[in-house]
């Protein structure tokens, strides 16, 4: 039986050149073009691209986009900031780091978030990243607003503020537990922009929802009397399989729970 022979993938010298390039821009995301930029020339880009994938120091992401591996990463290993590599998932969508991956740290829930949920106006799509689950959510440009900038790895990375996740709770969670958030929230938020928010959100039994709950909290009725109801139906309160309840006419809901 003849010995098993491991040969150690070394890097050239151009690969090394690369690399120490990569280093010193200090970024952990690399487009094609910009290794391009870097090179010279496609050609050679095209090469050294092939070759640091092969020798695990640039990981693909998407098609032409690349996580950088550091020379200090051992044998490779290299998760990247996660928020960092959901900016890279999108692609130059509009979007937003929102839901359970903001809840935990605004103290909506002790819950930490198991995915990093990103919502976008062109992508639909659950993709796994060095271990991390990533869910993108498409929704209409419309609901993409009430948003902050951080600076994460040199990136501007956007996220929901705080009032603006205060709405979306009532898209993600169940209505009672995401009322109960609001209860406890309200007054550790700016009431006159989360209801500017929801004057502006396009989903009208989420509108009637919060709006009823508001005004059961105490909410000013000069506030309230922002938020467009419409003029037709009624939604139920509660999504159950009750649908009988009392009639609140000026939210057009029923309250069937």
């Amino acid at each position: 039986m003849k010995p098993k022979i491991i040969t150690k993938k070394t890097l050239s010298a151009k690969e090394i050149d690369l690399i120490t390039r990569l280093e010193f821009e200090g970024k952990e995301i690399y487009t094609r073009e910009e290794i391009k930029f870097f090179c010279g020339n496609r050609q050679k880009a095209a090469y050294l691209i092939k070759k640091l994938l092969e020798k695990k120091r640039i990981r693909k992401i998407i098609k032409n986009t690349y996580l950088f591996i550091p020379m200090k990463a051992p044998q490779g290993r290299w998760a990247g900031n996660e928020y960092v590599i959901a900016k890279a998932l999108i692609n130059g969508a509009k979007y937003y780091i929102g839901y359970s991956s903001v809840f935990n740290s605004y103290g909506f829930t002790e819950q930490v978030a198991q995915m990093i949920h990103v919502v976008n106006d062109k992508y639909s799509i659950n993709k796994t990243v060095g271990g991390v689950r990533y869910k993108l959510i498409k929704v209409l440009p419309n609901r993409i607003y009430g948003l902050e900038i951080r600076k994460i790895s040199k990136e501007d990375i956007v996220f929901a503020s705080k009032e603006r996740a205060l709405l979306d709770t009532f898209e993600f969670y169940n209505v009672k537990k995401a009322s109960g958030i609001l209860t406890e929230q309200l007054k550790k938020i700016d009431v006159t922009i989360f209801v500017d928010y929801i004057t502006r959100y396009p989903v009208q039994i989420i509108r009637r929802r919060i709006g009823l709950f508001l005004e059961r909290i105490g909410v000013s009725q000069k506030m309230l009397n922002k938020i467009d109801v419409g003029q037709k139906g009624y939604s139920f309160l509660y999504n159950t399989e009750e649908k009988k309840g009392k009639v609140n006419k000026k939210w057009r809901i029923i309250v069937n729970g």
